[in-house]
């Protein structure tokens, strides 16, 4: 029996607001102190406008909002570090820090032999970002990938400082997860379905995807209305060519997934309903119009069947029978979620229980929340008074040998990370230092003693 919680960095206590790499290092001894196993986490790549990082401009690159301005500083890259807000960190890197001094390091001659291929394309399209904007704004001698045209920029400054940010950021990171091992606690990671439409990848390999002649998307990415949404979602990211994907030997999604388990030790794929078949609505169109289309992902995922225990399936919505075929000759892990299910729902099938994920509200906010049915439902299975404490109670009583808690449900007035549907307000949430001081870990402690007990162990 195990015990791990889920809150994105973003989400850590620090100075400037958004949490960062500066703070890790505290919050892993503090799920040390707490007992906990696991912690799992958002995807690090780099965040949209409006903070999700799941419509990332690319799926390989790192969030440089996310470095540590301390560490650079003690490391001798910094003169100083101040205390930056997370959108402003480029600027101020580009500003003051000492490239060539961090380019003479042995570790980065290491870094692109090992990840040249990725970095460097990274580097060249963070330095056309920069100075054009977002792709669609891009002169036509760039927007229209060249490796003629390409190729020159790479002795270009601001690319040569990408590529600097980007070795910093795997070095740092890195150097937690060896932290974090050295605690006993393992990472899981989450990779993301899609890139956004504005992205490395639409840019780069432009033929992986469902695009017209000027390299609009024929289809956009969204899901079907259901008995909780009916008109559907739009999530606006082009479609991959999956015939394509195919005739390719699957060598984008392969070098992805290989980037993502070396990155973290337990790897979440999300929408994992989108390896078995995927909706396609016609660009300009509604969910109404979109259509199903099939994916050749067993023959992409049997590649990876003898890694099946380091990966996790986000095996959530309203699925049919193909797809829990599909699942079930994997055997990758799958996911219960506190929400979707009704109180005592057992599963035969391998998964890990949480008592929520970035889409739902944490236990405080999901009991204010709850309808007198619901409501009803819940405490007469419980014997007693619906709560936080008492749902946090009955998740950790649970057979399934992980149970992950948001670290939000620690309180009853905790914010959402996301509420999926609008646009303002998400992304955001922070943790207050004082639930991550002593008498909190004391408090887990005996929540996990008590699972521990109950349960036999």
């Amino acid at each position: 029996m195990k015990a791990g919680i889920l809150s994105p960095i973003f989400s850590l206590p620090v100075p400037g607001g958004r949490g960062d790499f500066s703070v890790v290092k505290d919050y892993l001894n503090f799920l040390h102190r707490s007992g906990l196993s696991y912690w799992q986490i958002l995807p690090i790549n780099p965040v949209d406008a409006y903070g999700s990082p799941y419509a990332s401009f690319s799926l390989s690159a790192g969030d440089l909002g996310l470095l540590d301005l301390t560490a650079l500083a003690e490391d001798g890259l910094l003169a100083r570090a101040d205390v930056v807000a997370a959108e402003e960190k480029e600027d101020y890197l580009f500003e003051y820090l000492d490239f060539e001094r961090a380019a003479r390091e042995p570790g980065y001659a290491v870094f692109l032999q090992e990840e040249g291929t990725w970095a460097k394309d990274v580097a060249v399209f963070r330095a056309l970002r920069r100075q054009y904007g977002v792709l669609m704004n891009w002169p036509d001698r760039y927007r229209i990938y060249d490796v003629n045209t390409v190729a020159p920029l790479w002795n270009e400054s601001a690319v040569q400082k990408y590529a600097v940010l980007e070795y910093l950021f795997d070095r740092q990171w890195y150097a937690l997860r060896n932290h974090a091992r050295g605690l006993g606690i393992t990472i899981v990671g989450d990779l993301p379905y899609y890139p956004g439409r504005d992205s490395l990848e639409l840019w780069r390999m432009p033929e992986n995807f469902l695009l017209d002649e000027n390299r609009n998307p024929l289809y956009i990415s969204g899901v079907p209305g259901d008995d909780f949404n009916d008109a559907g979602q739009t999530w606006d990211s082009p479609v991959y060519d999956w015939e394509r994907l195919r005739a390719d030997d699957f060598r984008f999604h392969t070098a992805l997934f290989r980037r993502a388990l070396k990155r973290y030790d337990l790897v979440r794929l999300d929408h994992f309903r989108g390896y078995e078949k995927i909706f396609h609505i016609p660009y300009g169109e509604t969910p109404k119009e979109g259509h199903w289309a099939p994916v050749p992902g067993r023959e992409l995922l049997s590649r990876f069947l003898s890694m099946r225990d380091r990966f996790l399936i986000e095996d959530l919505g309203t699925l049919d029978r193909a797809f829990y075929e599909f699942r079930d000759a994997f055997g990758f892990r799958g996911m219960g979620v506190l929400p979707f299910e009704a109180p005592g729902t057992i599963s035969a099938y391998p998964r890990i229980y949480y008592t929520g994920n970035h889409d739902t509200a944490p236990l405080g906010g999901y009991v204010s929340e709850m309808g007198a049915f619901e409501r009803r439902g819940w405490e007469d299975y419980l014997k007693k008074p619906i709560s936080r404490e008492n749902l946090l109670q009955y998740a950790l009583e649970r057979p399934e040998e992980i149970v992950i808690f948001q670290h939000t449900d620690l309180w009853d007035d905790a914010p959402r990370i996301n509420v999926p549907g609008t646009e303002t307000g998400n992304w955001r949430a922070q943790i207050p230092a004082r639930y991550m001081d002593e008498k909190t870990a004391e408090y887990i402690r005996q929540r996990i003693g008590e699972r521990a007990d109950n349960n036999g162990y």
